[in-house]
């Protein structure tokens, strides 16, 4: 009987064993996998949709008709930078790039465009990573919804249809050396967002304002460049807010010059008649 239960004990400690390694070194599955486009899947879709937590899919030169939904942490980047490495929207309903409730996401390299929501949208996610993108012809060129805590940095977001770069109840995200120019309405766009870093950036040539903050407070505005915008820099109902070493210069000042000149000319033109008439009167 004794000799019975020890072998059942020792079967059962076979099976427990290793769950109980598992548990205890993390060890889950084999290390991070890196998968190249279009060489281990044909489409970036297709690579995300296969790729588990922590992997890494690098997207080949080329140019890609897609959206793609980001649900894990992966790293996605591009070979070649974002000139050789086109996205174009699908269906432009929808998002090139869209991060959906992701922790650690990174997207790197790309140019999205052709969406008529945004090249690249993160939905409530946290702790990701927007590099060296360029998001053109959207009607975002990036935003942020309820997403806190991400890193943009080097991005273009230029020749959208509404904003550069849109954040809404977003929170402690760091916003550095973009560039957001040339946009129909607006540059940057802070909505109901708090404690933002939004430094050195460029938001200029766009048709409204540079950089705007609606219902956002606690924010650092930094060293921006905000040129030649019918507005440069808007707060509305927005509270201490850090604004510092930014550069404005509004279309007025380009406007300004002409005015004087064609002022000058009045007034020469006017001095001119004035001179002609006194020297007839005193010709009489």
């Amino acid at each position: 009987m004794m000799n019975a239960v020890t072998k059942m004990i020792k079967k059962k400690l076979i099976f427990v064993l290793p769950a109980l390694f598992v548990l205890i070194t993390g060890i889950a599955r084999p290390e991070a996998a890196t998968v190249y486009v279009p060489d281990s899947y044909k489409s970036i879709k297709d690579a995300v949709e296969h790729t588990l937590p922590g992997d890494t899919v690098i997207v080949k030169e080329g140019n890609y008709s897609e959206n793609i939904l980001i649900t894990k942490p992966i790293t996605l980047k591009s070979s070649k930078g974002p000139d050789a490495t086109v996205v174009k929207a699908s269906d432009p309903a929808e998002s090139v790039f869209k991060v959906f409730n992701v922790t650690g996401a990174s997207i790197i390299g790309f140019t999205a465009t052709g969406s008529d929501v945004a090249g690249i949208y993160l939905h409530n996610s946290d702790n990701d990573i927007l590099q060296y993108n360029k998001t053109i012809e959207n009607r975002h060129g990036i935003a942020l919804y309820s997403s806190d805590n991400n890193t943009l940095k080097e991005n273009i977001a230029s020749h959208n249809k509404q904003t550069g770069m849109y954040l809404e109840l977003s929170n402690n995200n760091i916003i550095e050396n973009n560039t957001a120019d040339s946009n129909e309405e607006k540059g940057l766009f802070l909505n109901s967002s708090n404690l933002n870093r939004v430094m050195y950036n460029s938001a200029s040539l766009n048709k409204w304002n540079g950089i705007t903050l609606w219902s956002s407070n606690n924010n650092t505005i930094h060293g921006n460049k905000v040129l030649r915008n019918t507005y440069g820099i808007v707060l509305s109902n927005s509270n201490d807010n850090s604004m510092e070493d930014n550069k404005t210069w509004t279309n007025f000042y380009i406007i300004l010059p002409i005015i004087l000149i064609y002022i000058g000319v009045l007034i020469y033109w006017v001095q001119r008649k004035i001179f002609t008439m006194i020297y007839r009167e005193k010709n009489v």
